[in-house]
């Protein structure tokens, strides 16, 4: 298994996505099968994927900081926003 290296945020929200699943499933899910399950997804939709590295707004550099973060956007079309917090 190869270990890579998270922020902050990004490791609060997989604890969220995380907490959502065994909320609403009553099953544990580890962080490595969310990512999993999230890279599976994602690749069947890498057409939309690719598409957002492609646009000038997929990635935005924080310029105090030199941050990169993508804007807040689903990737799939339609899905509802349920917050989790």
């Amino acid at each position: 298994m190869t270990s890579i290296a998270l922020d902050e945020q990004t490791e609060r929200r997989l604890d969220k996505l995380r907490a959502a699943v065994r909320r609403r499933t009553g099953q544990p899910i580890s962080r490595a099968e969310l990512l999993e399950r999230l890279v599976e997804d994602a690749y069947g939709s890498r057409d939309e994927v690719v598409a957002m590295f492609r646009t000038s707004q997929a990635y935005v550099a924080d310029e105090d900081s030199g941050t990169v973060h993508r804007p807040e956007r689903k990737l799939v079309p339609g899905g509802a926003e349920q917050p989790d917090e």
